[in-house]
């Protein structure tokens, strides 16, 4: 899911920093959850990490749809697919611009000597998050079952 970042970039590779903090919550079973934020800008006038992406299309059906939809059958199936976000690799070219700072040492100083850099090789924490774990994990036409008693 990381890496660490390597200290000389090459050719125009475009670097990022994400800010991100920690998120304590001592009854959960997850103690501990860094969050990074895309939508931090540097300025007032500087792009966030969120504005250069391509957010794409909205894939997903208004509220109002779905509660509608929902009430239809006698029936209703929920699902939740649990990290399927962490399935998406970065390619190596964008790895840079998911680069955050880290502590080795959180008893110590920031230093030189005390923080590594570190960069996602998956996707996370982007608004184009939806968009390309619905166009990963969905199949195409073909990957899809011949419906009963068809013949191929």
């Amino acid at each position: 899911m990381i890496e660490p970042a390597p200290t000389q970039a090459h050719g125009s590779v475009v670097i990022h920093y994400l800010p991100h903090f920690a998120v304590i919550t001592p009854g959960k079973s997850t103690k501990l959850r860094i969050v990074f934020d895309a939508q931090t800008k540097a300025s007032k006038s500087s792009p966030s990490l969120n504005d250069q992406i391509f957010r794409g299309p909205v894939l997903l059906p208004g509220l109002a749809e779905i509660l509608l939809r929902f009430r239809r059958p006698a029936i209703a199936v929920l699902g939740d697919i649990e990290k399927a976000f962490l399935q998406i690799m970065l390619a190596e070219e964008d790895r840079d611009s998911t680069r955050f700072l880290w502590l080795k040492d959180y008893q110590k100083p920031p230093s030189p000597d005390n923080i590594c850099i570190y960069r996602y090789t998956r996707v996370v924490g982007v608004q184009c998050l939806t968009v390309s774990a619905i166009s990963y994990h969905q199949p195409s036409p073909s990957q899809l079952p011949s419906p009963a008693g068809s013949r191929n």
